[in-house]
């Protein structure tokens, strides 16, 4: 690993800094989108119950999908070194927080989507998408504890030891 360097960085956060910022990049989006969108044209009508249906289908679909597939990793094998155990658990931690920070995102893709399909085209869907996917970013998406200890489970699922919460400056 490399040292890490600037004000505010420890060895502690040193692998966990870079997994913060992949998650705040992905999730800035859905953020950019929505802006851009109520710019465009900032006229609100009622939307469509469909778009308001699929938004909110949408949204339960990516909760479900976020605890069932979102922390799905593979378990370690037994004997594996600690540097190696550690290495992995990082790589798992990191494309499945990618993975959750994305189907966070998607209700807000698709409410975008809506506000242009169906008539009358309306932005308020995104008011409908936004809380609802940033809850899900911030519980699913930004890597803390909860999360780290979330992958351990799967990782740790045959008995070996993965090291994730240390190598995250977590304990």
């Amino acid at each position: 690993m490399s040292t890490p360097s600037g004000p505010f960085a420890t060895p502690e956060n040193a692998a966990l800094r870079p997994i913060q910022m992949v998650s705040v990049a992905v999730g800035m989006g859905a953020l950019m989108l929505s802006a851009v969108r109520i710019l465009v044209d900032p006229s609100a009508p009622v939307p469509s119950p469909w778009a308001v249906g699929i938004v909110l289908a949408t949204l339960v679909a990516s909760a479900v999908l976020i605890r069932y597939v979102g922390y799905a990793v593979p378990s370690l094998p037994h004997g594996l070194p600690r540097e190696n155990a550690e290495t992995t658990s990082l790589r798992y931690f990191t494309s499945t927080t990618t993975l959750r920070t994305a189907l966070a995102e998607a209700p807000v893709l698709v409410a975008f989507a809506c506000s242009f399909v169906f008539t009358p085209h309306s932005w308020l869907t995104l008011l409908i998408a936004l809380p609802g996917g940033l809850a899900l970013f911030w519980v699913h998406g930004w890597p803390s504890p909860r999360t780290a200890a979330a992958v351990e489970v799967g990782l740790e699922a045959d008995g070996a030891e993965s090291w994730l919460s240390e190598a995250l400056g977590f304990r």
